[in-house]
């Protein structure tokens, strides 16, 4: 099905007093552990796996991978098999909350060392030859990209559209389907993410599009004391959670370019609220 979400305006003091209108897309809404972009790229990936004759799904991530606990949960509510790959033979189902509740929901785990799981090529091609449907880490494949395209049904009334990046494919979608309207800003949570413009270039055909590196703020996964009070105060004007490794830091990113005039007085920005609240569940975010 297709499914829209509410946009909600912004009303920071900081938004504001900049007279920039900034809007977000709600997609963390959808679902606790099936938000945002998740929901979006498992969306065309299990009509698929539903559509052949498969035993079960097998996908990737890490420690913390918003993408593992969706797919657990989607695939529990289907009642469907599946299995993650996950990054670090030296964890386990308890190592954290979020691995934890993938196997509340029926996940089965297997964890892999960080130099096997460099090669997920290899391991991808191992379990589809085990007659698997497989879905590679984060859903980056053209179902997840497909998805992504129905995130925004209407550009034409925003200048800008504002979406963080980590695989390339939410933000390949967008562009995709804006069909050259809006400005899509792609906030890379990667350092050194330069690398991700030819990933894009690889699928999209319109050029609308700036992919911004300097706004991963310390690096992926990094959320220090200055971004987790940036995203306090955001949470405690608008009343919205944001997650310390994406959406957080791209509001982040957007303020600045505010600051700077990039984005001007009088325009109209939506931002792409991608879910991924289980990142707030890191002990890493609760000791920032």
């Amino acid at each position: 099905m297709f499914l829209d979400t509410p946009v909600q305006q912004i009303h920071t003091e900081f938004i504001r007093s900049s007279k920039v209108e900034v809007f977000m897309k709600r997609d963390d809404l959808i679902h606790p552990f099936i938000s945002g972009n998740k929901w979006r790229k498992l969306k065309y990936n299990i009509e698929a796996f539903k559509s052949q004759d498969k035993k079960m799904i097998v996908t990737f991530g890490g420690a913390f991978s918003n993408h593992l606990i969706a797919t657990a949960a989607a695939c529990a509510q289907q009642s469907i098999s599946c299995l993650g790959i996950v990054r670090g033979d030296e964890l386990n189902r308890n190592s954290n909350y979020v691995l934890r509740l993938c196997e509340e929901f029926g996940m089965k785990l297997q964890f892999v060392s960080r130099d096997e799981y460099r090669d997920k090529g290899l391991l991808e091609e191992k379990w589809k030859e085990k007659d698997c449907f497989v879905i590679p880490e984060g859903g980056d494949n053209e179902n997840g990209r497909r998805g992504c395209e129905e995130i925004v049904p209407a550009y034409t009334s925003y200048e800008h559209v504002v979406v963080s990046v980590g695989t390339g494919t939410t933000f390949s979608g967008i562009i995709q389907a804006s069909n050259g309207c809006s400005h899509i800003h792609g906030m890379s949570a990667v350092g050194n993410g330069a690398y991700l413009n030819s990933v894009v270039n690889d699928y999209v055909q319109h050029s609308n599009w700036t992919l911004h590196t300097n706004y991963a703020y310390g690096g992926f996964g990094k959320c220090d004391k200055e971004q987790s009070d940036f995203n306090t105060r955001f949470t405690r004007e608008t009343g919205i959670l944001l997650d310390p490794v994406y959406t957080g830091k791209m509001i982040r990113g957007l303020y600045h370019m505010i600051e700077v005039g990039e984005i001007k007085s009088g325009e109209r920005v939506l931002c792409i609220h991608t879910g991924g609240l289980t990142g707030l569940l890191s002990e890493r975010w609760l000791n920032s």
